[in-house]
């Protein structure tokens, strides 16, 4: 395996393809991989005015097709898109046990035709073996998203929900093949919870990384 680019008592982040490194086995893969839309931000704001990496729907399908197979998890929680969900249910469920699908509801309309319904949702596919710990709460997860000002990452999640996620799964370890800048590796640190992530643009690796530094620095000055 080769060397990490950010390390920490909890959380290991490796800069490189996700198919050509050695992936651990986990109890939980927590990951927002590309949709396969072509996303590019006209906000104008942030990172979002450059291209996703990979993230164009035939190049999506082969990354997503290849990488199940890699995979070792008890459990897979998958986000994706109304429009991308039919392959992941065909791909995801050739491996792992389909689930169910949770709805995050984000609250306001996001990018889309703006002569029809604006999108106020996100998908995210449970797939495997894994069980929810204390009450059984509904499928609709209600979180904001993260203003678009203040992300580093162009479809950067709330670490809230990420971290509503991880809580809910109790996991000892976990996986984020498409760790972007990072926000599922913050949510996992700020839980204690052992966290392996994997980014192939390096420039959402430094990110990651000084984010993740900051975490440890905050962590450390509430003990």
């Amino acid at each position: 395996m080769s060397e990490p680019y950010y390390r920490d008592e909890f959380v290991t982040l490796y800069h490189g393809d996700c198919r050509e490194i050695d992936l651990p086995a986990v109890d939980l893969v927590l990951t927002d991989p590309p949709y396969g839309v072509s996303y590019v931000s006209n906000s104008g704001v942030g990172q979002g005015t450059r291209p996703i990496t990979n993230d164009g729907a035939r190049l999506a399908l082969r990354l997503q097709r290849s990488l199940l197979p890699r995979i070792e998890a008890t459990h897979v929680l998958w986000f994706t898109r109304w429009d991308a969900w039919p392959d992941v249910w065909v791909d995801l469920g050739q491996w792992f046990r389909m689930r169910g699908l949770l709805v995050w509801d984000k609250g306001n309309p996001g990018m889309g035709d703006l002569k029809h319904w604006g999108p106020s949702y996100e998908l995210i596919a449970s797939a495997g073996e894994g069980r929810t710990v204390g009450g059984r709460d509904q499928s609709v997860l209600r979180f904001p998203p993260t203003p678009s000002a203040n992300r580093n990452h162009p479809t950067e999640k709330p670490i809230e929900l990420l971290r509503y996620l991880l809580e809910k799964m109790a996991p000892a370890t976990v996986l984020d093949p498409f760790a972007g800048s990072g926000t599922t590796l913050i949510a996992a640190q700020s839980l204690g919870i052992r966290c392996t992530g994997v980014e192939l643009d390096e420039r959402y690796c430094e990110i990651a990384a000084k984010r993740l530094a900051q975490g440890v620095l905050d962590f450390g000055a509430s003990q």
